[in-house]
This record gives structure tokens, sequence and C-alpha cells, in this order.
């Protein structure tokens, strides 16, 4: 009974954490409509900024704001490469996000960093309570989430929403498409940056190889998410939480780790059929 509430404990934890990025993913990929893949990047330089001043013997409370900055950097560069230089969106973001796991790696001082265990954020206030990092990571995701809920309502959010289904408007209206769409890319990355920052305090360290992976699996996430709902919420929390639901499932059931990509691949082909077999219901 222990080992199946720590297991399940560890898969709402993961969740909160990369609800974050599921939220960054649905802003960029959803709202404004720019695929960006430089979150993968910034993933990784949240949780490089993160190990750095842990080093440092910096408290997170400066530590985590740092890691949103750097983030925030990583999408104004991959804006400015999108709108200024006019490269296509997925090539600007992979310019950066591939510039970025060299800068990582720099600014960690190693591909693999020991978080002190005195500046680990989860070792802060209720020390040694097994709820410790559930409560933290729950709080800041559900505040977060419905922050974001909050802006989409206003007229920022209008206008973000506006950059993916009708930018003329905006033009006509005297508002720069460029300015916004930087924005929210930077929200997104800024928002990717805190999980990676995050994940590294919930780990104990950092590795240069972290990141691999990270935007497939909010994409992943996202798809859970859209079955129930496409509003900012709930579902985005459910989407994060039921994708390292169903990896643990895999690792519980003893099944090749090597397949673990490939059972991935399939699991979101079934979810884009099950969404188009909603669409399509409801189109009936």
């Amino acid at each position: 009974m222990l080992a199946i509430l720590e297991i399940s404990k560890g898969i709402l934890e993961l969740g909160f954490i990369y609800s974050l990025v599921v939220l960054a993913v649905h802003l960029t990929s959803r709202t404004i409509v720019f695929d960006d893949l430089t979150m993968e990047g910034s993933f990784g330089i949240g949780g490089a900024v993160a190990a750095r001043c842990a080093l440092a013997e910096l408290s997170p409370i400066i530590a985590l704001p740092l890691s949103i900055i750097a983030g925030i950097l990583a999408g104004i560069i991959t804006g400015l490469l999108s709108k200024k230089l006019k490269l296509n969106n997925l090539i600007s973001s992979l310019i950066v996000t591939t510039a970025l796991f060299s800068i990582s790696k720099k600014v960690a001082g190693s591909a693999m960093v020991t978080i002190p265990f005195a500046c680990n954020l989860f070792e802060i206030g209720i020390i040694g309570s097994f709820w410790t990092k559930l409560i933290i990571l729950g709080f800041i995701s559900f505040i977060i989430t419905f922050s974001i809920r909050w802006l989409l309502q206003t007229e920022i959010g209008g206008i973000f929403r506006a950059l993916g289904s009708n930018p003329q408007m905006l033009t006509n209206l005297g508002k720069s498409i460029n300015g916004y769409t930087i924005a929210a890319i930077c929200i997104a990355n800024g928002l990717t940056a805190l999980a990676g920052a995050l994940f590294v305090h919930y780990t104990s360290f950092f590795s240069i190889t972290g990141n691999i992976g990270t935007f497939i699996f909010a994409l992943a996430g996202l798809m859970f998410a859209e079955i129930i709902s496409n509003k900012v919420g709930f579902a985005l929390i459910f989407g994060a939480i039921a994708y390292p639901m169903l990896y643990t499932l895999t690792i519980e059931l003893q099944l090749d780790p090597d397949l673990t990509k490939l059972i991935t691949a399939f699991m979101m082909i079934g979810m884009l059929l099950l969404k188009k077999k909603n669409i399509t219901h409801l189109l009936r």
C-alpha cells in the first residue's frame, strides 16, 4: 500500500512540474499558433541556472526567478530570429535550442551537477514532510495555470488568440503582431524554464540530457488534455499527469525500456485518432 502511495505521489509531482510545459505548448501551438521547439532548450537552461545558483548557495527564491529570466531571454531570441530575420518558426526555435544545449552545460559548469541539500527548494520550511514536494508543486501549478487562464480572458489574451486566428485584424487595429508574438513566446519559455528549475530541485541533480523529450512529453500531455477540454484549467493539469501515469504503468508492467519511445508514438497516434473521432461525432 505504501509503495502504491509513493508511486501515485511521484506521478502527481511530475505531472505538476510538466503541467507548466503543457501550458506553454498550449500557449504557443494552440493560442498564437507558433510551433516553438525552444522549450526543449529552455527546460535545460532553467535547470542549469538553478543548478549554478545552488552551487553558489543562493536561495531558491532568487534562483527560480533567474531561471525564468533565462527562459524569457531564449524566447526573445527565438522571436527575433523568426519575426525580424524572417526565419521559419521551427528553424528559429531549433537554432536556439541547439545553442542552449552548449550554453546550459557552460552555465551549470558540468554535464551532471548535484544540488546541495541546504539549497534545495523542497528542504525549506516543512523539512522532512512526506507531502512537502506535492504541496509546493501543486500550489505552483494551480496558481500559474489559473493565472494564465485569467490572462487569456483579458484584452492581452484576446490579442494572443487573434494572433492565431486573425492576425490581419490586429494590424488593422494598429497592434504590433511581432511584439505580441514575442511576448507570448517569452511567457511560454519562462514557464518552461521554471519547470526545468523545479525538476532539478525535485530530482536534486542537473543532467545535460534531462531536457531531451520535454516537448514530446508536453505535447502528449496536451493531447490528453484536449480530449477532455480545449480550455486552460484542470484538463491541462490532468493531461500533464496522465502521461507520466502511463509511463509509470509501462515500467510496472516490466515492458522493455527500449520500447518506451515507440509506446509513446503509438499513444500519440491513438490520442489523435480519438480526438478526431470526437470532432467527427460533434460535426454530425
